[in-house]
């Protein structure tokens, strides 16, 4: 069995699949509130967005606590394991028309995306800038 991080190649055609992140925000006085969600990474500009509904409770935590949040992507296939854990700061802001588009993308079949857009659930967005990442592939 082996252990190895990731390249930045890897870790950039890793993220670009549609898959489903762990968003971890501390909740002081409980253990912390993980949740599913979908992200866009931009390896260029080194973050992470994360749609959000304005009155979620990852919000209500985010805006009370330190701005700090951590996400968790990984896969698992037979006998190999793959993952990027990322830890960073956070800024709230009002959704970017263009991360909900490149989300609805991502995500979503064609004959779906048009009703989602149409009534989309978010309305805000987590731009998160990473002060750690850590990633492994093991097999």
């Amino acid at each position: 069995m082996g252990f190895r991080a990731m390249d930045d190649d890897e870790i950039a055609e890793f993220l670009a699949q549609p898959l489903v992140a762990v968003l971890a925000v501390d909740d002081p006085g409980w253990s912390p509130h993980v949740t599913p969600v979908w992200f866009r990474h931009l390896p260029d500009d080194n973050r992470f967005q994360v749609m959000t509904p304005a009155k979620s409770k990852k919000t209500r935590l985010h805006r009370t606590g330190t701005g700090e949040l951590s996400l968790s992507i990984q896969t698992v296939d037979g006998a190999t394991a793959k993952y990027v854990n990322m830890q960073g700061v956070a800024r709230f802001l009002p959704l970017e028309p263009d991360l909900l588009n490149a989300m609805v993308e991502k995500y979503l079949p064609e004959e779906h995306r048009a009703a989602y857009l149409a009534n989309p659930p978010e309305d805000s967005m987590f731009d998160i800038t990473p002060r750690r990442i850590t990633t492994a592939v093991i097999d």
